[in-house]
C-alpha cells in the first residue's frame, strides 16, 4: 500500500528551523519507511536530511506543506505533526550554539 497523506504545520519559535529542530525531525522521520517532503514555496527537503531541512530557511511562522508517502504514511504525519505541535520537544526558541 502506498498511500501518500498531506498537510501543513507551522514553524514554531522565534528561531525557525535551527540546527536542533532540525535533528530531531531528521531522527523522528527515520524511525518512519515512507518517504517525507517538506516543502517551503518551490523548494522541497527530504525530512531525514538535515541540511535540506535547513535550506528551507523556515523561520517563525512559516507555514510548511508536507506530503508522507508509503505504507506508514498516516502514523509518520501524526507523529511529524506531534512534533511541532510540541515545539519541537521544546527546543523552538533555543539556539544553536
Amino acid at each position: 500500500m502506498s498511500d501518500a497523506v498531506t498537510g501543513n504545520v507551522t514553524v514554531p519559535g522565534t528561531n525557525g528551523l535551527h540546527m536542533v529542530p532540525c535533528s530531531l525531525l531528521a531522527q523522528r522521520a527515520s524511525k518512519f519507511a515512507c518517504q517525507i517532503t517538506i516543502k517551503k514555496g518551490d523548494t522541497r527537503a527530504d525530512a531525514r536530511n538535515i541540511f535540506e531541512l535547513l535550506g528551507l530557511g523556515a523561520g517563525e511562522g512559516t507555514v510548511l506543506a508536507c506530503e508522507a508517502t508509503g505504507e506508514d504514511a498516516g502514523p509518520a504525519m501524526a507523529d511529524l505533526v506531534d512534533l511541532f505541535e510540541s515545539g519541537f520537544e521544546g527546543h523552538a526558541d533555543r539556539t544553536s550554539s
